[in-house]
């Protein structure tokens, strides 16, 4: 258990920082995000502590410039500057959908990259895990120092809700989340129960990780009246204060109604403090519920924060957090900041915000029995409002103290090497001698020398192709280059005679059809030793024609973006990279290369699956190093089976599986679209859908 007080050498002489929160979720713009009010909080602390502010909003609602502007002038009043970008989605795949964030804050960052010193950003969602990558990897931000919030990880969410995970990119958060804490500098969660839940599920936490409260400035809260004695302390009124959604603990709350109704006991009128969801009618289900309450129902839910605690504050209400889980929860800080009369479900890390005493008044267990009762207490009489734990107490103070300390930025400076290792460039080909020579000739042009080159043929016959592969040969002669011809067995066998061939240190794959930019060998080369990865992937940026790219006869595409080894996503789909790869050559040959099968393909993923499987450090590059050609003419469209790809692409985690575990793993839903089998879920009507898009668009209260 490691506080964050613990992080602090008190010795040092405090220093004025360049800060820089790059977040999702911000207040403004999201009504009542936790995240969102956290950082909203953190950033007016940060600014009058006398710390440079920047707030970046990496968001969809970005392009709407009229809501982006009042929250632009509204952070201005703090003299906080405020940044927002719409992330772009560069494919109409899942893959594209979740990286299109990620990716959106490195860039922006990459572009500010001299501006700041140190770096928030949630893990949720993975936002900040490319920005990290490229720390890792030695491509930018070595004088930034990054402190990863533990927020709300989908895994966590998913497990202590008891709920499924029903989206494949949730596989990708999952990992990205993961790998986001891990590479860390620092590691902050807002609760030791979330710190010690990443800790039982095995995470490889970096040494810097710690727990403490969030930063809440009360006076940010609506004023609460000064002479509490004349407050009323009758209960008026009951104030569910959450979303409307099951985790936040409405069908709890419904049916502990339900139970004090049944017992004949009159209850104060009810409200439902919360937005909406799109995923649950709570209107209709509490609609179906409340006939035997025989009490005024009223709903409110397009408060922000701020109006929230404001009608909370009120005369006689009394907020009820029934959520099933918590982290730190922001609901919890803001009833303490204002002293709002409160109860809660003692979930997560709830009860470490409270002192003993609170913790036994206003806490009930997460079920509607214990609800009840805790509700039957309270119908005629407020309990007293809580009292803040003492970590709480002293959190501004701890904050304060760790940002300004002298040793929290330190430079990483990239070593040179001494001994440019030897790289030898695989390249394989089949029937298309055009845009093999503009392969070749983007090798020939690349900035790193220090590397040898393998073409193994595989088995083209035309008369033209072989006429070609001679004229290749005479003109790299000099350079000692390699031409192999084999009978034609297949990509994969292809790969393994030019790795049984080669002499380097590391080996490069490259397919004759792509084209690589001058500085992608040494790039490669550099990252991998700078990070220690034995086996690195690498984004490229698409194109089409019959030209080199930037040439009048090609067209170039979009990036095409990967994740890395996220092993769970791994067994749907490739997310791990292109055939296109650096690895050394000695873990290559100890993990026996490619499988050798004809026309099957997926033998490159097979092969990445294996070593994510052994555990092997592989990790991905986020800038395009190499142009990647479509057509139709591509290994892909060439392939035989689908399905026995497939199965190879998940073949390596079958090892050491018993037969249940296996069946498990192999069982595969055929994808058929039935409607009427489909479950029946929520959706709004056109009028609601209209309304929500409308206020979304306009609506901004800050």
């Amino acid at each position: 258990m490691k506080e964050l007080h613990q992080d602090i050498k008190f010795e040092d002489t405090l220093r004025l920082r360049r800060i820089c929160i790059i977040t999702e979720d911000i207040f403004g713009p999201i009504k009542n995000g936790g995240i969102g009010t956290a950082y909203y909080h953190l950033a007016v602390f940060l600014q009058r502590s006398g710390h440079k502010v920047t707030i970046c909003f990496v968001n969809g609602l970005a392009k709407n410039p009229i809501k982006m502007q009042r929250t632009k002038s509204f952070f201005e009043k703090y003299n906080i500057d405020f940044f927002s970008i719409a992330p772009q989605i560069l494919a109409k795949t899942a893959m594209a959908r979740t990286m299109a964030m990620p990716y959106a804050a490195y860039e922006w960052l990459k572009q500010h990259e001299n501006c700041f010193d140190v770096v928030h950003v949630s893990e949720w969602r993975g936002m900040a895990y490319i920005a990290l990558l490229a720390k890792k990897l030695g491509i930018a931000f070595q004088n930034m120092h990054f402190a990863v919030k533990g927020s709300s990880p989908t895994l966590w969410s998913a497990e202590g809700n008891q709920q499924f995970l029903k989206e494949e990119r949730q596989l990708g958060w999952v990992f990205m989340e993961r790998k986001s804490a891990e590479m860390a500098d620092t590691l902050i969660c807002g609760s030791n129960h979330l710190f010690q839940w990443m800790v039982r599920n095995k995470y490889n936490l970096p040494e810097r990780s710690f727990y403490w409260p969030n930063v809440f400035i009360d006076d940010l809260m609506p004023d609460r009246k000064k002479n509490t004695s004349n407050i009323i302390s009758a209960t008026r009124e009951w104030v569910f204060f959450g979303r409307l959604e099951p985790r936040k603990g409405i069908i709890l709350f419904v049916n502990a109604l339900n139970t004090l109704s049944v017992k004949g006991i009159k209850l104060p009128k009810i409200t439902f403090l919360g937005g909406l969801s799109h995923r649950f009618d709570a209107r209709k289900f509490i609609e179906e519920n409340q006939g035997n309450w025989k009490t005024k129902i009223e709903y409110r839910s397009n408060f922000n924060s701020l109006e929230a605690v404001e009608y909370l504050s009120g005369d006689g209400r009394l907020a009820i957090i029934p959520a099933l889980l918590e982290n730190s929860p922001i609901a919890v800080y803001e009833c303490l900041a204002a002293r709002i009369p409160f109860i809660a479900a003692d979930t997560g890390g709830t009860s470490e915000l409270l002192d003993k005493k609170s913790v036994e008044k206003i806490l009930f267990k997460p079920n509607h029995i214990s609800l009840a009762s805790k509700l039957a207490v309270h119908i005629k009489e407020l309990p007293c409002p809580g009292i803040k734990h003492e970590r709480l107490r002293k959190s501004i103070k701890v904050w304060e103290q760790w940002h300004g300390q002298e040793h929290l930025v330190s430079i990483k400076k990239t070593k040179s090497i001494a001994v440019l290792p030897l790289i030898s460039i695989c390249v394989t080909h089949y029937e298309r001698p055009e845009l093999l020579d503009q392969a070749l000739n983007s090798i020939d042009r690349q900035s790193y020398k220090n590397f040898e080159v393998i073409i193994v043929d595989d088995g083209s016959v035309s008369d033209n192709t072989l006429k070609a592969l001679k004229i290749f040969e005479d003109r790299y002669k000099d350079r000692g280059w390699q031409f192999i011809y084999q009978e034609n067995r297949y990509v994969g066998a292809a790969r393994n005679t030019a790795a049984r061939n080669a002499s380097g240190d590391y080996l490069l794959f490259f397919d004759d059809d792509n084209v690589m930019m001058q500085d992608m060998v040494d790039k490669l080369v550099r990252a991998a030793i700078f990070s220690g990865i034995d086996c690195l992937t690498c984004s490229s940026i698409r194109f089409s024609g019959v030209g080199e790219p930037n040439t009048a006869e090609s067209k170039l595409g979009t990036q095409i973006r990967f994740m890395g080894p996220a092993k769970a996503w791994a067994t749907k789909v490739n997310i791990v990279g292109d055939a296109t790869c650096l690895i050394k050559t000695s873990l290559f040959k100890k993990y026996g290369g490619y499988t050798e099968r004809y026309r099957t393909g997926k033998d490159d993923i097979e092969f990445y699956s294996k070593l994510i499987f052994e555990k092997v450090k592989i990790s991905y590059y986020p800038d395009p190093l190499y142009y990647y050609r479509t057509s139709k003419n591509s290994m892909k469209e060439r392939n035989h089976f689908q399905e026995e790809g497939e199965f190879r692409q998940i073949s390596p985690y079958l090892k050491g599986l018993d037969s249940e575990d296996k069946s498990l793993l192999l069982f595969r839903k055929q994808q058929k679209e039935n409607n009427k089998a489909k479950a029946a879920k929520y959706k709004p009507g056109i009028i609601q859908k209209t309304m929500r898009r409308l206020r979304k668009f306009v609506r901004v209260k800050v």
